[in-house]
């Protein structure tokens, strides 16, 4: 049987494999499925296309869905649209073929009540009467009718790419909607899979596992592992955690650097219930000693002898049942973890249940530890997937560090949901980095700023195949415009995304992509969909067009708290306009078109004789200077002659090898580029900056 989905935008969006054809494709095996959908057209460029598209393919059975864009454009009366339809369905049932009608104007079921209620929005008086004419035309034809194939998305954000349409995880209850028509046509039965409400990243994994099982998950070094070969391996770990921790859901610290131990860690604790709390290995040993005095891990994974400051933290701690990768019999070995053949007992999780507990950077203060639950993992994997353009059939490189908030909120989830590998990777070095993508035909970079400009400067680039590429993303820290000019340069089919999120936010926040990243290089981009911000004066009033204030974030994009830490995010969220929104100390300002810039943090900002200057629009400038290759920018307090301006601005500049720079070199520069008083005061060349291993400046280690 031979099925037509003939529509527009709601019928192609989703994106490949994630349309509600394909969800249904792989639900219905013995059907052919055909998809039609075509974005903006009204049912004039439907009636236009009829034959050629549809009635040409002699098809079985035929899905209408329009209407949408004939409301969204108001040319015309829904009684037209109404005619329209019928000729449609007649001109198909005329060649022989079944016709279902499929509508969006129909009532939705409140989240909240579970009451199917009339929609608040895309909702008037046209759409009613249309909805009530549409009814009418099928049930005279005697086409199966679904009054709106989103009853069950609306208000969910995890379901759409953007406000109006569904992404796959949103299709697939759309799908719903649709299936027991196929049933009632065809006589077959779907099967139980692409079905389920995605409720925990548990659900990502599992289907993978049932779907592609001998797909590649994960490559490291030499060791390749298949979802299948995976699973069973991340399931005899997960019984080994539960008994070395005595309980079924252990929180486990792990302190490693990337690798596949990791990578089966996350989905071991994931597949019981667990928590992973990654530990940052540069982290002093006052802050892992609070890190582990306020979570109280069941268990902690560490290298080996070599780390020496989470081991002398564990030493305070002689309960804590402590494993290592190396072979050392001062530890249990991380093998004795795997029981053979064993697989954890299958539990219900609460889709608000902890999965990973990350901490902040910790350079300056204790580090607090935010709740990612898996809720808030499944809203972050779909921004990610919009905000980065991942595919299925991607390959995914994954050198961020592990513990870092991109790797375990958004890489491997994401991953697991669209059934790619990622291959894992300790290497920072650009030839190494540039040689893994060429052999394992690498399609996403993301990475952090640092690592990018090592590959710009690589020299004869051309000895590596880098073809597959398609997107390079980054954030972290500041990024040089003059290196992204050089990616756009070496890279010109390469999508490049600048992209921004907080350890408390629940997702990325901010993407900057196409076009934009020529023309604002320098910019995070803007807001992603269902992610709300603001940036204010000192008094709550909101800044105008390139103001700068502080960034806020509404509550509904931030954790639900720090762990063992109650009140602690509360001091961070203030009450505007009857609504909690979250300070995150970060300055930024915003064009008239809506892209935000970063100006530093709140800290960051030196006050040079009462004016405001703004550390990252110094360095910025700093870094227009080819001899540059990296600066950092603070205030000092003025002392001597100067001392009543009251700060000074310093600056730390790594020179670009063999350059020659010298201060007059710079303090030229500085004088075409910058305002007066914006002129740094002090110049310091050194080096390299210090930096934590998410690439961040520790500008608190800068003398």
């Amino acid at each position: 049987m031979k099925v037509i989905c003939f529509g527009d935008s709601l019928t192609s969006c989703g994106g490949p494999g994630g349309r509600y054809s394909d969800i249904l494709q792989d639900r219905f095996p013995e059907l052919r499925i055909v998809n039609r959908g075509i974005g903006g057209q009204t049912f004039v460029e439907a009636k236009e296309r009829l034959a050629s598209d549809v009635l040409a393919e002699r098809p079985d059975a035929v899905l209408v869905e329009y209407g949408a864009n004939d409301w969204w454009r108001d040319e015309r009366p829904p009684a037209v649209w109404a005619a329209d339809l019928a000729e449609i369905i007649e001109r198909i049932q005329a060649i022989g073929a079944k016709v279902a009608v499929l509508g969006v104007f129909g009532l939705y079921r409140d989240p909240t009540s579970g009451q199917l209620r009339e929609k608040d929005y895309g909702s008037d008086e046209r759409s009613r009467a249309y909805r009530e004419l549409e009814r009418a035309v099928a049930e005279s034809h005697g086409c199966p009718y679904v009054a709106n194939i989103q009853q069950d998305i609306i208000d969910d954000r995890c379901c759409w790419g953007d406000r109006n349409h569904p992404n796959e995880h949103g299709n697939r209850r759309v799908a719903d909607q649709i299936a027991p028509v196929l049933t009632a046509w065809s006589g077959y039965q779907e099967r139980p899979v692409r079905k389920q409400r995605l409720r925990t990243t548990r659900d990502f994994w599992d289907e993978a596992v049932a779907l592609v099982p001998a797909q590649l998950a994960a490559v490291c070094g030499e060791r390749r592992l298949s979802y299948g070969e995976a699973d069973a391996l991340a399931g005899e770990l997960a019984v080994g955690l539960q008994r070395a921790a005595g309980k079924a859901r252990p929180m486990v610290a792990v302190c490693l650097p990337n690798s596949m131990e990791y990578f089966l860690l996350y989905w071991a604790l994931v597949k019981i219930g667990g928590v992973i709390v990654p530990i940052n290995p540069w982290l002093k040993e006052d802050s892992l000693d609070a890190i582990l005095a306020t979570v109280a891990p069941d268990v902690l994974i560490v290298q080996g002898r070599g780390d020496k400051e989470i081991l002398t933290s564990a030493g305070k701690r002689p309960a804590l049942p402590v494993f290592s990768l190396d072979d050392d019999a001062a530890f249990g070995g991380f093998a004795s973890l795997f029981v053979a053949g064993a697989k954890p007992a299958r539990e219900d999780l609460p889709e608000d249940l902890p999965s990973i507990i990350m901490h902040t950077s910790g350079t300056t203060a204790a580090p607090k530890g935010a709740v990612m639950r898996h809720n808030d993992l499944i809203f972050n994997v779909m921004t990610t997937i919009n905000a980065q353009g991942f595919r299925r059939g991607d390959i995914h490189l994954l050198v961020n560090p592990m513990f870092h908030c991109t790797a375990l909120y958004s890489s491997l989830p994401a991953a697991a949901h669209q059934q790619c590998p990622v291959i894992i990777t300790a290497e920072t070095q650009p030839d190494a980095l540039l040689s893994l993508v060429q052999r394992e035909r690498i399609t996403t970079f993301l990475t952090v700023p640092a690592i990018l400009q090592r590959v710009v400067a690589l020299p004869n680039l051309a000895r590596y195949d880098l073809s597959s590429l398609r997107v390079i993303g980054y954030a972290g820290s500041f990024m040089p415009v003059k290196t992204v000019r050089r990616l756009q340069e070496l890279f010109p089919e390469v999508a490049l995304h600048n992209f921004f999120g907080l350890t408390e936010t629940i997702s990325a926040t901010h993407v900057l992509h196409g076009d934009a990243s020529l023309e604002r290089p320098d910019s995070i981009g803007r807001t992603l969909p269902f992610v709300t911000a603001r940036i204010v004066r000192e008094d709550g009033s909101d800044c105008g067009p390139d103001e700068v204030g502080e960034l806020l974030f509404a509550r509904e994009n931030v954790i639900a708290g720090y762990w063992r830490q109650p009140g602690r995010l509360e001091e961070a969220l203030v009450e505007m306009d009857g609504r909690r929104w979250f300070r995150t100390g970060d300055l930024a300002s915003k064009d008239a078109d809506g892209y935000t810039f970063i100006k530093g943090r709140k800290k960051d900002m030196i006050i040079v004789g009462g004016e405001n200057v703004f550390a990252a629009e110094v360095e910025a400038a700093l870094m227009l200077l080819d001899k540059v290759k990296e600066a950092a920018v603070k205030g000092i307090p003025a002392t001597g002659v100067r001392e009543s301006l009251g700060e000074l601005i310093k600056a730390y500049v790594v020179a670009e090898p063999d350059s020659g720079l010298t201060e007059v070199d710079l303090r030229r520069h500085c004088h075409k580029v910058l305002p007066s008083y914006k002129i740094p005061h002090v110049i310091t060349f050194i080096d390299a900056l210090p930096r934590n291993p998410a690439g961040k400046v520790v500008k608190n280690e800068l003398t």
